[in-house]
């Protein structure tokens, strides 16, 4: 099929971007919430990142099975149907904390995170249906559809923790069942508002130069695909290291909900709001760049973190928001650079593997979240994030000579 004309590139964009931006909306606020649903489930902070890691290894394990139902039945079907599982889950959770069951809770949180595996792999709709020119760019605006989530899912968690009261629930079930309303609201939006399928125009001439590779694992062993998977896991692992804890570390310190939101907020914000200047960067002076400087940012913003007392809101909000460009800018760049050094026929299983690493990392770092602040304290767990990033650098100095080579011959118009 040819490129996808203007008209309904802009309008299947735009579909991705509503339904991107209301189920971010709901993630954010249930996620945020979750480490402290736990710790007052359980009476401590030792298994508080369990929730959060529970909905990581769901979107890890997810993201293959949905990548595969896109592959077969293409992106509307994945992301229709993700999101609705995840709707399915939140409410599991939901009546997980009117029973006081973390185990129920737990397993909520794992349908919740594996449905929206097709929400994380939206991203690569914009991608389908854009000249390689402006993939970064495609990109960059679904991911900034996430700034609807960050403003708002931080902001609705007070609003939505009355409500719940007011309907004679527990608080915090409010912020969750704000995260099945808007999974089913994007699961709706992609059902009726993906046609055609994005996959449907994916354009082969542009990649023709590339090498048809047998399988996927002859594709992971490409310098260029080695360099971004590492640069996507290390960039999620370190945000989600340090993000999981911040809400405990701030409410230990005697401040409320209304202080982690705006904490989180700026993380957020600064995860998703400059993603269509990210993206445009990206595309006129080549991906390489933006993910070296994402890499230095997460540095900065992880010592920052490790500076900051419990009550210390003003530097918390800069750290925490750099912490979340830093994650941009390899977020955007790494997936317009994973998509362009993957041949057409294994693009969706390779975008489907490196997601489920990406999650799977993330997973690993939410659960070993809680015991790092327990064992050794908030700067402790900060440190070692500002060390992970270390792992992307070696990776890029150790294969820099053919990732070079791909750059240049791969640099954008």
């Amino acid at each position: 099929m040819p490129p996808a004309p203007p008209s309904i590139r802009r309008r299947l964009i735009g579909v991705l971007f509503a339904g991107t931006g209301l189920a971010r909306t709901g993630f954010i606020a249930t996620i945020t919430v979750g480490s402290l649903i736990a710790e007052d489930l359980l009476g401590s902070a030792s298994l508080a990142g369990l929730p959060a890691a529970t909905a990581t290894i769901g979107v890890a394990i997810g993201t293959a099975p949905i990548a595969a139902l896109m592959a077969r039945r293409g992106r509307r079907a994945g992301i229709s149907a993700g999101m609705s599982l995840a709707a399915g889950g939140a409410l599991i959770a939901a009546a997980a904390i009117g029973l006081d069951s973390f185990a129920l809770f737990v397993a909520g949180m794992f349908a919740f995170g594996f449905g929206n595996a097709g929400d994380r792999l939206s991203r690569y709709a914009a991608a389908d249906v854009s000249p390689a020119q402006q993939r970064s760019f495609a990109i960059s605006l679904v991911v900034w559809a996430g700034t609807i989530g960050a403003v708002l899912g931080p902001l609705l968690l007070e609003p939505t923790e009355r409500l719940a009261e007011e309907f004679g629930l527990a608080g915090l079930a409010g912020p969750v069942l704000l995260g099945a309303a808007a999974a089913a609201a994007g699961a709706t939006i992609a059902f009726f508002g993906l046609r055609p399928d994005p996959l449907s125009f994916v354009d082969e001439a542009t990649d023709d130069a590339q090498p048809l590779a047998g399988s996927i694992r002859s594709l992971l062993r490409l310098p260029a695909v080695r360099y971004a998977i590492a640069a996507l896991v290390v960039g999620q692992v370190v945000m989600v290291l340090i993000m999981t804890m911040t809400p405990v570390y701030i409410r230990r310190a005697g401040d409320g909900l209304g202080i982690v939101g705006l904490v989180i907020g700026a993380h957020t914000l600064g995860m998703f709001a400059v993603s269509p200047l990210t993206g445009w960067f990206s595309d006129r002076f080549g991906r390489l760049p933006v993910m070296v400087a994402g890499q230095i940012v997460l540095v900065v913003s992880a010592l920052m973190a490790a500076t900051a007392s419990g009550e210390d809101t003003l530097l918390l909000v800069v750290a925490l928001f750099l912490l979340g460009l830093g994650w941009n800018f390899g977020f955007v760049a790494g997936s317009a650079y994973l998509t362009e050094h993957a041949p057409t026929p294994q693009r969706v299983q390779l975008q489907g593997v490196a997601d489920a690493m990406v999650w799977t990392s993330g997973a690993a770092a939410s659960l070993s979240s809680g015991f790092l602040l327990e064992a050794w304290g908030f700067a402790v767990l900060s440190f070692v994030g500002a060390a992970l990033v270390a792992i992307p650098v070696i990776v890029l100095y150790h294969y820099r000579k053919a990732i070079l080579t791909a750059r240049s011959v791969r640099a954008p118009n």
